[in-house]
């Protein structure tokens, strides 16, 4: 069966994880994600949270419980089926996992190359996306030569760049500033209201509680939804200044806004 707009993205029941034989990372969590949904993971770091997303995007098996994903059981899912179901999951991970011989272009690029996106899109796509996160100077620059901070930037463009249905972000600004970091947040955003299902792991409560989003609280393995903020602000559009009166560093903003909807 396959999924529509309608049913979970993403579904646990009773899903624990252990490592060997130590105990469990994560005990019993069971939630559901609609379609469209933005929810924020926090939790103090040990709690589960890149474990939590580990089995989301299907590098970990669980040790026990039922994992659904686009409203099919991961556990029933044929072996040569998971592939095609992974490339819908876009994934920001905390250690960047840049392809160090490549350019900046050239990673973000890869995701449309596979999918067979014809070239003069990618060239387009790719040039607006990487100079929407600052980095129009440096399409050439490979992984080895950019900062932290620019190689994350890469990495979150590299995840968006196709649309994906499923967005996993892993601690996605932990190496910008604030303003730099609303910024980013606000790529997530317009991703989220075109439909794309977005997980948010973050430390950053100030962002968390600036959001307003619904929050997936763990702690020492359980996991709590809290509900969303009725009076959430919305991320500042790109034109405007953020607190210190731009939104970029580097004097790199143009003051546009990523062509989403042209995007594959």
């Amino acid at each position: 069966m396959t999924t529509d707009d309608s049913e979970n993205v993403v579904r646990f029941e009773n899903v624990g994880l252990r490592y060997g034989l130590g105990p469990e990372v994560l005990q019993d969590v069971t939630f559901s994600l609609p379609a469209g949904s933005f929810h924020f993971l926090v939790g103090d770091s040990g709690a589960g949270k890149s474990s939590l997303l580990k089995l989301i995007y299907l590098a970990l098996k669980p040790s026990r419980g039922l994992i659904s994903l686009f409203g099919r059981d991961i556990a029933t899912t044929p072996r040569r089926e998971l592939p095609a179901m992974r490339r819908r999951v876009g994934v920001v991970f905390q250690e960047f996992r840049l392809l160090n011989h490549l350019s900046a272009f050239d990673n973000v690029a890869l995701p449309l190359r596979v999918a067979g996106v014809r070239k003069s899109d990618i060239q387009k796509h790719v040039v607006e996306l990487l100079s929407w996160v600052g980095l129009k100077d440096h399409l050439d620059a490979r992984p080895p030569t950019l900062s932290g901070g620019q190689q994350q930037r890469v990495s979150i463009a590299r995840a968006v760049i196709s649309r994906p249905k499923l967005l996993l972000a892993d601690e996605p600004t932990g190496n910008v500033d604030d303003r730099m970091a609303m910024r980013l947040l606000h790529l997530f955003e317009e991703l989220n209201k075109l439909g794309t299902t977005v997980i948010i792991a973050t430390h950053n409560s100030h962002l968390v509680e600036k959001m307003g989003f619904p929050k997936m609280h763990l702690d020492e393995g359980w996991l709590e939804i809290v509900g969303a903020d009725t009076d959430r602000a919305s991320v500042p559009p790109a034109s405007e200044p953020g607190p210190g009166g731009g939104l970029l560093d580097d004097g790199d903003d143009d003051g546009t806004r990523p062509d989403l909807e042209k995007l594959f």
